[in-house]
């Protein structure tokens, strides 16, 4: 391919673009559209994900121990359950510390405990973090087996609703973003079918002349990736300006959790939407053009 091949296609692919502008116009709109539902859609699993990490990170098995355990047995069954696979972090709470916090979770109430530290009722226990919320389940089995355990407690119910809600997200989210990109894919399509009809003289004349296929298909092609370029900065210039007023009129409701900056999700969405984009432009032009070379 040379370098006059090059300018020419480039030069046909934006004289396309003004002669056919209504089109042009329509199908830059509707992809703006569609990349900008993918936008929102990719902003809410990267949200939903970080979420999701933030309660993981919080997420503790609960060891409580039997009473009258030796020092040596608790740290024999700390480092037992240290080595079991999936572990990230344990720790041990005396009766005492226990009991310490039990006073600052009652506050002004703490009175009520005076006196319970020379017959101290709160069990010692370890805290066990695991890697990933996957790995509670068979970490609790396993703890439970062990001697020297009275029970063993976590937030089962709240692990199984985190992954179930991050999979339905993630699911409904990748389902919309195929079918959007598809339909932005059709848009392109009968937007570049128009314009080869529209040209379908000059493009017979090439063809009788000796241009070959690749040499007529190039200008369409670069007309679709530049539909769908254009379509990817107007789409991330919209959803940067929605995103933000989103995350400041969401940043009083969501208390314990907030939305990832502005920057970060732009930063996450633009190489996607800017793939995305460019496949779907070249993909919605290449199937046109050649349905009408094989005519």
């Amino acid at each position: 391919m040379s370098l006059n091949n090059i300018e020419y296609y480039f030069k046909e692919g934006f004289y396309n673009l003004r002669h056919n502008k209504v089109m042009a116009i329509a199908s830059i709109t509707s992809v703006i559209a569609a990349l900008f539902m993918l936008g929102i859609f990719f902003a809410l699993i990267l949200n939903v994900d970080n979420i999701a990490s933030q309660v993981e990170s919080q997420l503790e098995i609960r060891v409580f121990l039997k009473e009258g355990l030796s020092d040596e047995k608790v740290g024999m069954l700390k480092s037992k359950i240290k080595t079991l696979p999936g572990i990230k972090d344990i720790k041990y709470e005396s009766k005492g510390t226990a009991l310490n916090k039990f006073k600052k979770q009652l506050g002004e109430k703490k009175e009520l405990l005076m006196g319970l530290e020379s017959d101290n009722p709160m069990p010692a226990s370890f805290i066990v973090n695991t890697a990933s919320p996957e790995n509670m389940g068979g970490v609790v089995n396993k703890i439970k087996e062990m001697d020297g355990i009275d029970q063993v407690k976590y937030g089962k119910n709240v692990v199984d609703k985190i992954l179930n809600i991050t999979y339905v997200v993630r699911i409904i989210s990748m389902v919309l973003i195929a079918v959007l990109s598809i339909v932005s894919v059709v848009i392109i399509y009968n937007t570049i079918r128009s314009a080869v009809y529209a040209r379908h003289n000059e493009i017979t004349i090439m063809r009788y002349v000796g241009a070959t296929d690749w040499f007529i298909r190039w200008p369409f092609i670069i007309e679709g990736a530049i539909m769908g370029l254009i379509g990817t900065v107007g789409a991330l210039l919209i959803l940067r300006i929605g995103y933000s007023y989103a995350a400041k009129y969401m940043a009083g409701s969501l208390i314990m959790f907030g939305l990832l900056p502005v920057g970060t999700i732009i930063g996450n969405v633009f190489p996607i939407l800017f793939a995305i984009g460019l496949v779907i432009g070249t993909m919605g032009s290449t199937l046109s053009i050649r349905k009408f070379l094989k005519a």
